[in-house]
Formats: C-alpha cells, sequence, structure tokens
C-alpha cells in the first residue's frame, strides 16, 4: 500500500511561522503597537528564547547533530531577528515605551545569543542556553 503523507514541518519551522505570521499582524512595518501587540510579541520571542536554550542544552549534550543545530538555530536566528527588526523601528503610545524599548533590546540579544548558537563550541552552547533561559524568563 502506498501512502502519501505530507510532510511534517519541524517544531522550528512552525514556530518561525508562528512569529513571521504575528510580526505580520503585530508591527506593521512599524505603525503603532498596543499592550496587546507587545504582548505577543514578548510571547513570540519567549518561546524562540526557550525553544533556543532547548537546542543548546542538547547539542552541548551530544544529544543533537552539528547541521541539526546550525539549520534550527538559523531559523531560530532569522525569526528573532525579524522581530528585533519590527520592534526597532515599531512605534507605541508614550506609556508603554519602556516596555518596548526592554522588549527591543531583549530580542537583539536573543538574535544575536541565536546567531552565534550554529557554530559554538559546548562550552559557549552552554553559557548560550544559560543565556536564552534568563531571556525567556525575563520575558514571561
Amino acid at each position: 500500500m502506498n501512502i502519501r503523507q505530507r510532510p511534517i514541518l519541524p517544531s522550528g519551522a512552525l514556530v518561525v511561522v508562528a512569529v513571521l505570521a504575528l510580526l505580520a499582524c503585530g508591527c506593521g512595518g512599524g505603525s503603532g503597537l498596543d499592550a496587546k501587540a507587545l504582548s505577543q510579541e514578548s510571547s513570540s520571542l519567549q518561546s524562540l528564547a526557550a525553544e533556543g536554550a532547548l537546542l543548546a542544552r542538547d547539542s552541548a549534550a551530544g544529544k543533537t547533530t552539528r547541521i541539526f543545530t546550525r539549520v534550527h538555530s538559523n531559523d531560530l536566528y532569522k525569526a528573532a531577528s525579524q522581530s528585533a527588526k519590527s520592534l526597532r523601528t515599531a512605534k507605541t503610545r508614550q506609556a508603554l515605551e519602556p516596555k518596548l524599548r526592554r522588549l527591543a533590546s531583549t530580542a537583539r540579544k536573543v538574535s544575536a545569543d541565536l546567531k552565534r548558537l550554529g557554530q559554538a563550541a559546548k562550552d559557549e552552547q552552554r553559557r548560550l542556553a544559560r543565556e536564552l533561559e534568563a531571556s525567556a524568563k525575563e520575558l514571561s
């Protein structure tokens, strides 16, 4: 019996798709963000940081291949980088500006950590795991 199955996207690809959809809805190319949109951005970024931390820990423990780590961290980096770029140009009400600035700063940090993860040695992967976990907790 020849059954054709749909390919299953890896969880990282699903996260990237979800983040990009939220960015398209929430950021609107620099338009004003309300509290709900900032909360959605924070949740998406938290998910990326948490998944990156898990990837870093698994890679440092030898549970993933170098190729998988490189490719998956690059997917996560692209989503975090897009979020950081959108947040950098976003506008919001004055009362929400501090939250937007903190979120944009954290997005830049998560993006940078995820970019380094793909080529990192095991010791650096453990450090990046701790940093990404801390970012995820900060965003919760």
